[in-house]
């Protein structure tokens, strides 16, 4: 007995040179164990913890955070932009402001003229004060919109549903803003107010079309397009417009109630696959 227990210690020993012992034993973990020490490594050699890693769950992300990322970025490099120019513009308010009130002063008086100075000095250090461009404000705008869209989604979440914001495949160039999941099918949902943008329409039945290459499966379970419309008119009064519906927004959940119970099998396959594949976009 002890000599075949001492065969079976030399058998699960490793006496190989070529560094393959470690890679066997490497395999036997699990990778959250693998990870693991790799973190104990980088910290007991650098003294620092690893960066945290971001979230791989797909419920983890907000409604609109990509776009208000998108709105600091362009805001960032608008203001960097500005600030080089600040002292010259901040030097002919001021140049402008003391004519104004001299001139002020020599017609009117020298109180006048001080509350001349004064005034141009208020008026033109609001007009040049930083502002971001209308293009920058225009992710701050789609932010709050999405923000409004998802407030609207959660009565569905409470019923069962499976509802993500701001969610992506890996690889893609896109996100999608709204993804839900339930009874009645998957459904894409992106909000608008006013005009249609050019295009919106078109990436949206795109995004559609590879979500039911992903999501559907063979369960052939219906993937349907949303867009949300916050106020505004309806494009020539139509609720449907290139094969994409049109809700208002006080209407979104009761449109993604509508149609008929899917079998819960196919449903539950489509939401774990949703949470398997899909990441927050940002």
């Amino acid at each position: 007995m002890a000599a075949r227990r001492h065969e079976g210690d030399r058998a699960g020993c490793c006496d190989r040179a070529d560094g393959n012992c470690v890679g066997l034993a490497v395999q036997r973990l699990s990778q959250q164990r693998v990870e693991e020490l790799a973190e104990e490594i980088w910290t007991a050699s650098t003294g620092s913890l690893l960066p945290t890693r971001p979230s791989s769950d797909p419920r983890s992300s907000r409604p609109g955070a990509s776009a208000s990322d998108a709105y600091r970025r362009r805001r960032q490099q608008e203001l960097e932009a500005w600030r080089p120019g600040r002292w010259w513009r901040a030097g002919a308010m001021l140049a402008a402001a003391a004519g104004a009130g001299l001139l002020v002063g020599l017609a009117m008086g020298s109180w006048l003229g001080w509350s001349a100075t004064l005034l141009v000095i208020l008026v033109a250090g609001w007009r040049l004060r930083f502002r971001p461009s209308a293009g920058a404000s225009v992710w701050r705008r789609q932010a709050a919109l999405q923000r409004r869209t998802a407030e609207a989604l959660q009565p569905l979440q409470q019923e069962g549903y499976l509802v993500l914001h701001d969610v992506t495949l890996p690889g893609w160039p896109a996100g999608l803003d709204h993804l839900v999941v339930g009874a009645t099918g998957i459904w894409i949902i992106e909000s608008q107010r006013g005009r249609l943008a050019a295009g919106l329409l078109r990436r949206l039945r795109w995004k559609a079309a590879a979500i039911t290459d992903v999501l559907a499966g063979e369960a052939s379970i219906p993937v349907r397009s949303l867009l949300c419309v916050h106020g505004g008119t309806w494009p020539g009064g139509r609720r449907s417009v290139e094969g994409v519906s049109l809700v208002a927004l006080q209407r979104l959940a009761e449109a993604v109630r509508q149609g008929s119970p899917l079998p819960p099998q196919d449903v539950q396959q489509a939401a774990a696959r949703a949470l398997e594949v899909l990441r927050p976009a940002a």
